[in-house]
């Protein structure tokens, strides 16, 4: 109990010169509970969806055709995402695997969208590793 007290003293004759334990997220950076696009997903939607699309691909080829449609709704809300936070350091990992995923889809319409993916990541963030990725 000592402790307790001792702690809450040292804290509190601090005053206004101590540093915040918890800082605020930056303004760039999306917060968790922010939802996107028409599907309203959020960040950690947007990458459980690359995730799970591109294992559901892996594991059953046959369905590209549906896993190409659900890509669609994950790039409209990784659209959204960026025209609103369109310096989210995170953007351009989840572009990147977009493209990915849509080049596993091997269709026309996918390796079009594909490129318009990477064409997006390297002239949106081209100093990021992934739009150098993109590049090869």
């Amino acid at each position: 109990m000592k402790k307790i007290v001792l702690a809450l003293g040292l804290a509190s004759s601090l005053g206004s010169t101590s540093v915040p334990a918890f800082a605020a997220a930056p303004a760039d950076v999306a917060p968790a509970d922010r939802y996107f696009g028409r599907l309203q997903m959020s960040i950690l939607g947007v990458r459980n969806a690359l995730h799970d699309l591109s294992a559901r691909l892996d594991a059953h080829p046959e369905d590209a055709e549906h896993v190409y449609d659900k890509a669609l709704l994950v790039e409209d809300a990784l659209h959204d995402w960026a025209k609103k936070f369109p310096k989210d350091p995170w953007i351009p990992k989840y572009a990147y695997a977009l493209a990915e995923l849509y080049r596993k889809v091997d269709t026309d319409e996918a390796r079009t969208a594909m490129n318009d993916a990477l064409d997006w990541l390297i002239s949106s963030y081209p100093s990021s590793e992934y739009a150098r990725m993109g590049r090869i």
